[in-house]
């Protein structure tokens, strides 16, 4: 397929210490593409290269097959940035902010408006766009932020912790959108919340000093690191039974009683269903479970390629 952004060699660095290392990506057209990696592993530094607001020392960036280093003023239109941190003027209304970034994209705003409406509907920002951002909640920045990239209406979206302060609902609005366009728009984004990568993206990559450590989805991570299950039981009453039952049963590694709650930790989450269809699950009233925390899956890839 052919790819909207392709990265060649690519290699940063800030007093002689490189950010990123040589690299070599092809994102696909109509993909969605995450970034993860601990704190300082070059993660903002990749999307700022990709988005075109840093240049490379070394190597070369394409956007749909041409060089960034060749300016061309277009494929600012293309891409669509966002920071990690507030993009917006805080000292003028969220309305004045939309405006000037419309008068910037050359965009009337009535066109604007019909681009943006629902998200300012969704987002719940009718009543606070007559303020200044300095006045809002941290969360609403963020959409605030949101909105006026979405308002350009880029093919290419480039997302530096997207969720970054957002409440469930904002949370759920973005998700639900990205998940609409993402067969029609490039999605790249940074986040280090890993329910979400493996909700929303085709493929990821792990940055560690620079370099990537693995390429590829969920299943090819399984087929590389053993990946144990959690789960918490909550019962309808503490039962010793139960706990005695559990603990005998052949593929669970460790077992925790917290009264109404039993934890639980299986090698596999297949282990745990299959534990499941043999338990009497009468007196269990809910059942939470999660496979790894990023934190988790980023120790254990780490230390494995050390």
């Amino acid at each position: 397929m052919e790819a909207s952004i392709t990265l060649k060699n690519v290699s940063k660095h800030f007093h002689k210490h490189y950010i990123l290392s040589n690299l070599n990506l092809g994102i696909e057209k109509g993909s969605t593409f995450a970034v993860i990696g601990r704190n300082g592993a070059g993660k903002t530094v990749l999307l700022q290269t990709m988005a075109t607001m840093l240049m490379p020392d070394a190597g070369n960036v394409f956007i749909n097959g041409e060089d960034t280093l060749l300016v061309n003023p277009d494929l600012r239109q293309i891409v669509g940035y966002l920071p990690d941190h507030d993009m917006h003027d805080p000292w003028i209304s969220g309305w004045d902010n939309i405006r000037l970034r419309a008068e910037l994209l050359g965009l009337s705003i009535s066109k604007a408006q019909d681009r943006i409406n629902s998200f300012i509907r969704d987002f719940n920002l009718t009543e606070e766009l007559v303020n200044a951002p300095v006045t809002y909640a941290r969360g609403t920045k963020r959409c605030l932020d949101l909105v006026l990239i979405i308002l350009a209406d880029p093919e290419i979206l480039i997302l530096d912790e997207p969720t970054l302060g957002l409440d469930y609902h904002a949370r759920a609005v973005l998700l639900r959108y990205l998940s609409e366009v993402k067969q029609t728009k490039t999605i790249v984004l940074a986040s280090n919340e890993f329910n979400e990568i493996q909700t929303i993206a085709d493929r990821w990559i792990v940055l560690d000093k620079g370099m990537v450590r693995f390429d590829g989805t969920i299943e090819k991570m399984l087929t590389q690191i053993e990946v144990p299950f959690t789960a918490e039981l909550e019962l309808q009453k503490a039962s010793p039974q139960k706990i005695t039952k559990l603990s005998t049963a052949r593929k669970i590694h460790t077992i925790q009683d917290f009264g109404l709650t039993i934890r639980v930790q299986t090698e596999t989450l297949q282990d745990f269903i299959e534990i499941m269809h043999e338990t009497d699950l009468h007196d269990i009233v809910g059942i939470r479970g999660q496979i790894m925390r990023i934190d988790e899956f980023l120790n254990r890839l780490l230390t494995d390629e050390e």
